[in-house]
């Protein structure tokens, strides 16, 4: 039986529009899925945490299945698809929990990476090296930028990993 949380999961997921596999293009493939569903959990904020531990169904069913046939159409054997897919959900939805903030009224406030960068910067040097030299880095407020470097190393990660096997 479907609950309210898997039903709403369910019709937001009709918003994403999954290609057909294309071989030559399967990492572009990805990344457009990955910027759908950010956009989704984006409309939709209580989606994530609600489908926390709920099997797939219905459209997610149909998202998996279509993720994992891009992936494999680009020659990821099936273990690598698999944990692709994984990461992928991993990677999406935990960028859009915190990207939206969900269960709090306001979404990511501008200042607050421009804060941490200021208090990583105020950290003992002698202490902190690493975290003093690149604490410019998390002053940087683009999340589009941030998010689309997420997906450029997951596919890069996946690609490598292919080569491997």
């Amino acid at each position: 039986m479907a609950t309210p949380q898997m039903l709403a999961l369910d019709q937001a997921l009709a918003e994403v529009e999954v290609p057909p596999p294309d071989p030559g293009r399967w990492a572009e493939q990805l990344a457009g899925i990955a910027r759908q569903l950010r956009a989704v959990i984006g409309r939709h904020r209580d989606i994530v945490p609600a489908s926390v531990g709920l099997p797939p169904g219905g459209r997610a069913l149909r998202c998996h299945e279509s993720v994992l046939a891009i992936m494999r159409a680009g020659g990821l054997p099936d273990r690598l698809s698999v944990a692709g897919l994984y990461l992928l959900w991993i990677i999406v939805n935990g960028f859009s929990l915190e990207e939206t903030q969900t269960g709090r009224p306001e979404r990511i406030d501008p200042d607050l990476a421009p804060a941490v960068g200021r208090y990583f910067a105020s950290l003992p040097g002698d202490r902190f090296p690493t975290l003093v030299a690149v604490a410019g880095e998390f002053a940087k407020t683009d999340l589009d930028e941030r998010f689309e470097q997420l997906i450029a190393i997951f596919i890069d990660g996946l690609t490598e990993q292919a080569g491997r096997s």
